[in-house]
């Protein structure tokens, strides 16, 4: 699929934008905790792109500290994938988000 121009001004500004405060390897992001619809949580550790778990439905929360930015993507890779929702610090989702990968900074 390709990829459109307008498209991939939107992923890299989400991308960048969530891995902005990371100024190092040694300073990274705190834990993040994803809640999935079927309850499970996974703890995202470290900067970056992450995979998310599957088969636990879509994602209900992100929580973390406030100053910690996030992305989710529809699929499992931060490159080539629609950006979902963003935000920064803790987010509760009314309908969830199928995501299959974060980025957090």
């Amino acid at each position: 699929m390709p990829i459109r121009p307008a498209n991939l001004a939107t992923m890299s500004a989400t991308i960048a934008g969530a891995i902005a405060g990371l100024s190092s390897r040694d300073d990274q992001a705190p834990p993040v905790r994803v809640t999935f619809e079927s309850g499970y949580q996974q703890t995202v550790e470290n900067g970056g792109c992450r995979t998310l778990k599957t088969g636990q439905g879509g994602v209900t929360e992100v929580s973390t500290e406030a100053k910690v930015k996030f992305a989710l993507f529809s699929g499992t890779s931060c490159q080539g994938s629609r950006a979902l929702a963003s935000g920064h610090g803790t987010v509760t989702f009314g309908d969830p988000v199928l995501a299959g990968a974060i980025v957090i900074g």
